[in-house]
C-alpha cells in the first residue's frame, strides 16, 4: 500500500481488466466485421473497422502501465500529518 492509501497492485490489476476488456471487444467487433463483410453490409463494416481502429488506439495507449505505475509510485513522497 502507497503512503497516500492507494494499492499500487490493485491499481494494476483495474489497469489490466480495462486493457483485457479492450482486446475482448476487438476480438467481438473483428468476429463482427468479418460476419458483415460475407453479406456485403459495407456501412455496418465501415462502423466495425473504425470501431477497432479506436480499440487498437486505446491498447496502445495503454502500454507500458506497469512502469507507469511503478514509476508514479516511487515519485509520490510521503505524506506528514501536521
Amino acid at each position: 500500500m502507497h503512503d497516500v492509501g492507494m494499492n499500487m497492485s490493485q491499481l494494476a490489476m483495474s489497469v489490466k481488466q480495462i486493457d483485457d476488456t479492450i482486446a475482448l471487444a476487438r476480438s467481438w467487433s473483428h468476429d463482427l466485421f468479418h460476419a458483415t463483410e460475407a453479406f456485403d453490409m459495407e456501412r455496418t463494416n465501415e462502423k466495425l473497422a473504425a470501431a477497432m481502429a479506436s480499440l487498437d488506439e486505446a491498447h496502445r495507449a495503454l502500454e507500458g502501465y506497469e512502469d507507469a505505475i511503478e514509476a508514479d509510485h516511487n515519485a509520490v513522497g510521503s505524506v506528514t500529518l501536521v
